[in-house]
């Protein structure tokens, strides 16, 4: 038996249902789905996390910073 795949299945079966029969059947799902089962709670933070946050903390002071040079030539 060929295994089917969601993206398939959403296109063949999913996408041609009226909106109100695709909402049905998304909360179907979602609330079949154990709170737990997916999303990782780990507390504890992994060597990519640490980057990333350094990556977009870095990103948002330039940002800051860019905005407050360009207000202060500006007026």
């Amino acid at each position: 038996m060929e295994q089917t795949t969601a993206e398939a299945i959403y296109s063949q079966v999913v996408k041609p249902m009226p909106p109100s029969e695709r909402l049905k059947l998304a909360t179907l799902i979602l609330n079949d789905i154990p709170p737990r089962s997916v999303v990782d709670y780990s507390e504890e933070w992994t060597e990519e996390d640490r980057r990333d946050f350094a990556a977009a903390s870095w990103a948002y002071i330039t940002r800051k910073l860019e905005e407050e040079e360009h207000n202060a030539a500006t007026g």
